[in-house]
């Protein structure tokens, strides 16, 4: 046997030392990359709890008062019954035609050569004492605020306020 065959002890002590370090550094490099990258994902997430934390403190500023609940507009079922007893048979359709005939209730003059009509899908009957009306002409629209009573069947309108606008 030659001497090449059989290393020294030496050698293999030193060699078998390189590989111990050079996985050891493998290692240590490996731990730091995912430290850093704990560290990175930690910043992300803390950053993400403070928007989170002053998203929630804005919004308690906005619901801090109380938010009140939306009113109902139109006929509830009593006032339907109410106005189906007067003689009125569906009530939110037999104003908004009853109302439609009645241009006279506009208290605006329309330009020369126009006339104003309410518009079918701008009356609202907002409860069972009120009509919001809108109207319209050529190059004028408007709007009217009306009180109205049924008796036998019959409305009885009366204008409580009316604004214009001319295009």
């Amino acid at each position: 046997m030659s001497e090449q065959d059989n290393p020294k002890p030496q050698n293999l002590k030193t060699s078998e030392r390189l590989v111990w370090i050079g996985f050891m550094l493998f290692f240590v490099i490996a731990l730091a990359i995912y430290i850093a990258r704990g560290d990175g994902l930690e910043q992300d997430l803390n950053e993400t709890h403070r928007d989170l934390l002053q998203t929630q403190m804005q919004l308690q500023q906005y619901t801090r008062h109380e938010v009140p609940r939306p009113v109902a507009l139109g006929l509830t079922n009593a006032h339907i019954q109410d106005l189906q007893r007067r003689g009125m048979v569906r009530p939110d359709e037999r104003l908004a035609d009853d109302l439609v005939q009645r241009t006279e209730l506009i208290p605006h003059e329309a330009p020369e050569g126009e006339t104003f009509s309410f518009r079918r899908d701008g009356i609202h009957v907002l409860n069972h004492q009120w009509v919001l009306a809108n109207f319209e002409g050529g190059s004028a629209h408007g709007q009217l605020l009306l009180a109205y009573e049924v008796v036998l069947g019959n409305v009885h309108w009366e204008v409580l306020e009316s604004t214009l606008d001319r295009i």
